[in-house]
């Protein structure tokens, strides 16, 4: 069980009503990966400039995530993404991002690592995320997640990409955005009908919604009482949907929602800190006893 994943590994300045991070350890691949390495080994595709602290480089030294195929860049830049969020944690201002290191310099499938069984790949651009899928052998799972500036600069090249996934993984606004539909369910019946095999639309605090031809899904969020970062919210669910279903024997409709299930909890811890923190620090165990309350919150009985 080997996953794949490739994305940012970035700096994150972070501010929020109850505090603040700077030059913190973020990007997309970063909570990805730490998210599925709860559930299988991972294998991590980046580049980061020379600029990236080693204190963060050593953080993602993870008994289950092999890191050789991040590529330090000789005089380039590491990408800075910063962010201001309001009250709800939902609502926020993008200052910046500060992009360095570009597409340009992302590493190719190291020949070793053409055989992942699963990939997921966060947010970057569609045409590395196709080259991507094309390289590898059989992949029985594929997750394509993408960013607004993807949607508003490669509509086309993300169209055809998210086409060859098994999953795409969306924001609302961004999901209503590609389809030009303000419903969810119907935004997400729109992609499907444009060939993408199964959507994933991300719902902040309150979840996520699986469409499909003929399926849907919604999974809830977890009822958290204190909320301190939702950055990497969404790309740690992916990490942890995908690596759940690396960690089955087959992919069954039912898997997939459990995999639903399990990419919410991994969410709920990651939003307990400032940037991944929480995940450096979160333990399989602690994944399960909040899956099991989980299901407790959710499970009911029909009578009659």
């Amino acid at each position: 069980m080997t996953m794949l994943v490739t994305g940012w590994v970035a700096l994150d300045d972070i501010e929020t009503p109850f505090g603040k991070a700077e030059r913190s350890l973020g990007g997309s691949a970063t909570a990805t990966a730490l998210a599925g390495a709860l559930f299988t080994d991972v294998r991590i595709l980046a580049v980061v400039g020379e600029d990236f602290p080693d204190a963060h480089r050593r953080k993602l030294e993870h008994p289950h995530i092999d890191t050789a195929g991040i590529k330090t860049i000789e005089g380039g830049k590491t990408s800075v993404w910063g962010a201001r969020y309001s009250y709800d944690m939902n609502s926020r201002e993008t200052w910046y991002p500060e992009l360095g290191v570009s597409i340009a310099h992302l590493p190719p499938v190291l020949p070793e690592w053409r055989d992942s069984t699963v990939a997921c790949l966060a947010a970057g651009h569609p045409a590395y995320q196709r080259y991507l899928i094309a390289s590898l052998d059989s992949p029985k799972v594929t997750l394509v997640d993408t960013i607004k500036m993807f949607i508003d600069e490669n509509p086309a090249e993300l169209r055809e990409t998210m086409r060859l996934a098994d999953f795409v993984t969306l924001n609302e606004s961004e999901a209503r955005e590609l389809a030009k539909l303000p419903s969810i369910a119907r935004a997400g019946r729109s992609l499907v009908g444009d060939g993408v095999k199964t959507v994933i639309i991300k719902l902040g605090e309150f979840g996520a919604a699986l469409i499909s031809d003929g399926e849907y899904f919604v999974a809830p969020g977890f009822p958290l009482e204190e909320v301190v970062d939702p950055t990497g919210a969404g790309d740690s669910f992916a990490g942890a949907f995908v690596g759940y279903l690396d960690s089955v024997n087959q992919v069954t409709p039912g898997e997939i929602r459990r995999a639903m299930i399990y990419g919410s909890t991994v969410a709920s811890f990651q939003v307990e800190g400032f940037g991944p923190s929480r995940l450096l620090t979160l333990t399989r165990e602690e994944v399960e006893a909040r899956y099991r309350r989980f299901r407790e919150l959710t499970h009911f009985e029909v009578d009659g």
